[in-house]
């Protein structure tokens, strides 16, 4: 029986061999990403199972939740099946990184919400930039679904070994990512604004934990999506390297949901402690968040208390 053998010029084998490294690279995040979301979600499974489940109280907040959460589950679980270079593959797993991303910053728009006490302008401002965020990502993302193809990276004759799936939008993909970086640099300029104005008001003294955690989560969740952006951006505009995309964007969802979810568990961590702010003064300011829904009510008071919102981010 004879075998057939191919004869590739030099630049042909240097091309074979750097999508070779390539692919492994990729696929090298992308289990890397797996252990990071399933050594995540051992470490907080527990606390699910006690603030999520035990109240049994099915919400828009839990809902989210459970998306951000079990999306990049489902998507990490996707990574380790074979053949997941096929159109069908890649465009289920496209689907359910979009799921857990929008309901992670659906999370983050319910925190800025509630931050704000529920304050209508702040509803507008949040429902706009959400939606000019989404549309068009959504539509990107959409016809790349549509047009997805496998494509020889270096000879048709090593399909099997080196191939990438490809669609219409190449470059375009960057305007997802823009668009998040936008909208999550609106969120964190909102929160951050009643943030600050709470910590220069409210003595160390009397400050509970409650602020402290609202300022880290808020900066930690910023900048790790900033900086995860920009990393896709540099491999979308990396045409030479298309295999490091798939694992870069599992990469960011599983970031995404990773932080999300805590930045709920840690509302309700910090539960446990109490988490009220009260500065005895001319103005009185209380913060509760409350168990075993997730609340936020804040009470000013110049001369005489109002209850500005009752208002429930459950989960």
């Amino acid at each position: 029986m004879k075998m057939s053998t191919i004869s590739l010029t030099n630049s042909q084998s240097l091309a074979l061999a750097q999508c070779i490294a390539h692919g492994r690279m990729g696929q090298g995040i992308s289990y890397a990403t797996t252990t990071l979301f399933l050594y995540d979600y051992s470490l907080t499974v527990w606390d699910e199972a006690k603030y999520v489940w035990g109240p049994k109280q099915f919400s828009v907040g839990m809902a989210a939740f459970i998306l951000a959460r079990y999306g990049a589950l489902a998507g990490t679980i996707f990574l380790l099946l074979p053949d997941t270079t096929s159109p069908a593959m890649e465009s289920t797993a496209t689907v359910l990184r979009l799921i857990s991303v929008i309901s992670s910053e659906f999370i983050v728009a319910i925190r800025t919400w509630a931050i704000w006490c529920g304050c209508r302008r702040i509803s507008i401002t949040l429902a706009f930039f959400s939606s000019a965020a989404i549309i068009p990502a959504a539509v990107i993302i959409g016809e790349s679904i549509a047009t997805n193809r496998v494509v020889p990276l270096v000879s048709p004759e090593f399909i099997d070994i080196c191939s990438s799936t490809i669609s219409n939008i190449t470059q375009a993909y960057v305007v997802p990512y823009i668009l998040t970086i936008l909208y999550e640099s609106v969120t964190l300029t909102l929160s951050l604004i009643r943030i600050l104005t709470w910590r220069k008001t409210i003595s160390k003294e009397v400050r509970t934990p409650l602020l402290d955690t609202l300022w880290r989560d808020g900066v930690l969740y910023f900048s790790f999506m900033l900086l995860l952006g920009f990393l896709n951006i540099g491999i979308v505009l990396q045409s030479g390297a298309p295999q490091l995309r798939t694992g870069c964007a599992q990469l960011q969802a599983v970031i995404h949901s990773i932080l999300s979810t805590r930045i709920v568990l840690h509302m309700r961590d910090v539960k446990a402690h109490g988490c009220s702010v009260l500065q005895t003064d001319d103005r009185v300011t209380t913060i509760e968040f409350t168990n075993p829904n997730f609340n936020a009510s804040i009470i000013s008071d110049d001369d005489a208390s109002e209850d500005v919102m009752d208002s429930a981010y459950e989960v």
